[in-house]
């Protein structure tokens, strides 16, 4: 059985905590292509909601910048290959 590319899990670090966002096998594929995305995404910091915003680009050699809040403040910002990257396989036919 061949396994095919799927999605993949992405963290990164600013404070004390792991930040993470699950791309689809779409989205994951529009990534490593070197192809814009933004997307947001709700997460809970010290026991409240807030946005955050994943902006990837240039693949992953590429930039990731994580910003968050109403303000869209800088969390994150480096090389997508600097991040922890968690890909997912599907298996094929």
């Amino acid at each position: 059985m061949k396994l095919r590319p799927g999605g993949a899990n992405i963290g990164v670090e600013w404070g004390y905590d792991i930040h993470e966002i699950t791309l689809t096998p779409q989205s994951w594929s529009r990534v490593r292509s070197g192809r814009a995305l933004r997307i947001r995404t709700r997460s809970v910091h010290e026991g409240v909601g807030q946005w955050e915003y994943w902006n990837f680009s240039g693949g992953l050699d590429g930039d990731l910048v994580v910003e968050y809040g109403e303000d869209c403040v800088v969390g994150f910002e480096g090389k997508l290959i600097d991040a922890i990257i968690q890909e997912h396989y599907d298996e094929g036919i």
